[in-house]
């Protein structure tokens, strides 16, 4: 099956940021893939490194990052046992949210699968959208 999957997303040398995290037994199917489950929470796992690389607590005891859109394209399935590698970059820095592009790399070095999403910056109490501060606005968008 072919993959129409954005260039910008494939590009290694766009990301800063690298997560490697190796398989587990449970990560399988019955055929010894990866199970699409698990692509979804190596994502996760890399976008909350990617945070603390940036130097920003996303659990704050105020504001916290809430998911409102996320995608993943399968590229070609993930064999157990391996070490894939994720890049994460932000695409976008809005008013109250972030869009992120990432990219997962298996063992051989070769493209498993692509993920775009967005957070949004919210409240804990109210859980409504909070602006981000100016200073971390402006790190954010020289990452």
């Amino acid at each position: 099956m072919a993959h129409d999957i954005p260039a910008h997303l494939g590009d290694k040398a766009s990301y800063k940021f690298w997560r490697e995290n190796k398989t587990r037994f449970g990560d399988m199917d019955l055929t010894y893939h990866v199970d699409q489950s698990v692509y979804v929470t190596l994502f996760q796992d890399a976008r909350l490194q990617f945070w603390t690389w940036a130097e920003h607590d996303v659990f704050g005891p105020v504001n916290g990052l809430v998911m409102v859109r996320f995608s993943v394209d399968i590229v070609r399935a993930i064999e157990h046992p391996t070490t894939t590698r994720i890049g994460t970059r932000l695409t976008k820095v809005g008013n109250s949210s972030v869009a992120y592009g990432q990219a997962m790399y298996d063992h051989t070095n070769t493209l498993c699968a692509v993920s775009e999403s967005v957070n949004v910056q919210v409240n804990l109490k109210t859980g409504k959208a909070v602006p981000w501060d100016a200073a971390l606005k402006s790190r954010l968008l020289a990452l």
